[in-house]
């Protein structure tokens, strides 16, 4: 019953491994996390048939590997739990964690080795077969469901309201995941109580959900850095024709000359930055060229074409840009003057590039290159003024 869920989930989490790894592996903030990614995923894929049958042909027997398996697995679990009690700030538990997990492990040891002879670890349909006793599984499956639960719960708890959105959701799909963990040891001690078959195929559905729940956890702050990334480069993309036109005027604003692969190296929402303070410096330098009778002629245009609110002022300011450049051109003097082209002073960067966003827009628009060609109709006097 949807026995392919299981590795595709756990070959989705590990493409959620790779897919963070850039962030998780020099960002200490998020370091324990992906680590945690990476153990889960590790746990997850020793346990799947082909893995087990190939592990099982390694030198040492396949009882070996299998009580090898299970020690590692311990490890996963306690190193988890401290990795995500670590992100939530609560290393005091590191000793307890990792000697608890240390006790497990001894004691699944010294039962494994006063156990009868045997050739694999697993849970026989017989409690009477020979193998490990069923103490051997009730402390194996009894650590990981503390360890899962205690997981779950922490990232529950730390995806509350007041969480930035994408974290909170991240955190809750992840803890989500982690308790579906929890439910799965749940099944294991039923089946271990009981030895009923009903419900074995159910453990590959749960961890399928579990690797899903965890991976679409784990990746969605990464959609939202993404779609941030791609609103900087939209926001880079739309300023680049007011960017190279007066830039072009104003070449001395351009921060170095750079290499084409030094700029494209430098992260994106730096790159979008910069090309905001290009602008805003290159229109400082711009606006001792506008006139009062080409500011005129911009708002006369912009009230006869009927625009209103942000637009026009975004218009007039698109108007007088392109006054200042065909001034500068024309080889006229700047005059001082105090005024600028965006009206009053943005607060913030959000508000800055909303500005010229508007102006970039207007300055491509056809009520701006009627304004051009109106320029010419302005007396020199007029413009000289």
């Amino acid at each position: 019953m949807l026995a392919w869920l299981e590795p595709v989930g756990i070959a989705v989490l590990w493409a959620v491994v790779l897919v963070r790894a850039p962030q998780g592996i020099p960002r200490r903030e998020q370091r324990p996390l992906w680590l945690a990614l990476v153990m889960i995923a590790l746990a997850m894929s020793l346990h799947l048939e082909p893995v087990t049958e190939a592990l099982g042909r390694v030198p040492g027997g396949e009882h070996r590997v299998d009580l090898a398996t299970h020690l590692l697995s311990i490890v996963d679990a306690a190193a988890v739990l401290w990795f995500v009690c670590g992100a939530a700030g609560r290393h005091r538990h590191t000793r307890l964690v990792f000697g608890s997990a240390l006790a497990v492990m001894a004691v699944l040891v010294a039962l494994d080795a006063a156990a009868p002879v045997h050739a694999r670890n697993r849970i026989d349909p017989s409690p009477a077969a020979a193998g490990v006793p069923d103490a051997y599984w009730w402390l194996f499956f009894a650590f990981h469901l503390l360890a899962d639960t205690t997981c779950g719960f922490v990232c529950w708890a730390y995806g509350r309201p007041g969480t930035p959105r994408p974290l909170r959701y991240g955190l809750r799909l992840f803890g989500t995941g982690i308790l579906l963990a929890s439910l799965l040891w749940v099944c294991k001690l039923v089946y271990l109580a009981t030895r009923s078959d009903a419900l074995a195929p159910l453990f590959p559905l749960i961890t399928g959900c579990e690797a899903l729940c965890m991976a679409a956890g784990a990746v969605l702050p990464e959609v939202t850095r993404v779609r941030e990334c791609l609103c900087h480069l939209r926001t880079h993309r739309q300023l680049e024709p007011l960017w190279r036109d007066v830039t072009a005027a104003a070449p001395d604003v351009v921060l170095g000359p750079g290499s084409l692969r030094r700029a494209v190296a430098l992260p994106v929402h730096l790159r979008m930055y910069r090309r905001v303070i290009e602008i805003r410096d290159a229109l400082i330098v711009l606006r001792g060229y506008v006139t009062p009778a080409a500011r005129d002629l911009a708002e006369r245009l912009v009230a006869d074409r009927g625009v209103r609110g942000a637009s026009a002022e975004a218009t007039v300011a698109a108007c007088c840009i392109a006054a200042a450049l065909q001034a500068k051109r024309d080889g006229r003097l700047p005059e001082p003057r105090e005024a600028g082209f965006t009206g009053p002073e943005a607060r913030g960067l959000a508000q800055e590039v909303e500005q010229l966003l508007l102006i970039a827009s207007a300055y491509r628009s056809p009520a701006v290159q009627a304004y051009r060609d109106g320029l010419g109709d302005l007396a020199p006097q007029a413009q000289r003024r």
